[in-house]
């Protein structure tokens, strides 16, 4: 489903840059299958909500069943973590999502393609925001 995904999200944006792929555990979901994650730039995104809506869409034609469990599996999860203007700050009236700070899964893809993207209320980039987290969980390993 990665490849699919990336497929349609290339008919939709011009993808910029990719990180490399990682195989991680779910995070709150013990037992269900490993993830596949990887981080992507995306050239002029439009708003956020159309942003949003769009992926939502893709994420569906993939099969994904949305719950009120927020961990329960999905077939494909794509998340925005952060926009960016020029400047390489991300920007502050829209919302950047608490993943990029807090687990390897997400600020390591992140910080490969965009390691100097501040985060608007602490000016921490996201390369420090990763190393900050200090070594990789077990079973957060580079597939590609």
């Amino acid at each position: 489903n990665l490849q699919h995904g990336l497929q349609l999200l290339g008919e939709s944006f011009t993808i910029l840059s990719k990180s490399p792929i990682y195989q991680s555990h779910p995070v709150g979901a013990p037992g269900t299958a490993d993830y596949l994650n990887q981080a992507l730039i995306i050239e002029n995104p439009p708003p956020f909500e159309q942003l949003r809506d769009r992926i939502r869409s893709i994420e569906d034609s993939l099969g994904r069943r949305r719950s009120s469990d927020l961990n329960s599996p999905r077939t494909m999860d794509i998340d925005i973590l952060g926009y960016a203007g020029e400047d390489l700050h991300m920007l502050a009236d829209l919302p950047v999502d608490d993943s990029l700070g807090t687990f390897h899964h997400a600020a390591i893809p992140a910080a490969l393609i965009a390691p100097d993207w501040k985060f608007p209320h602490t000016g921490t980039t996201i390369d420090e925001a990763a190393r900050s987290l200090g070594p990789a969980p077990d079973g957060f390993l580079p597939v590609s």
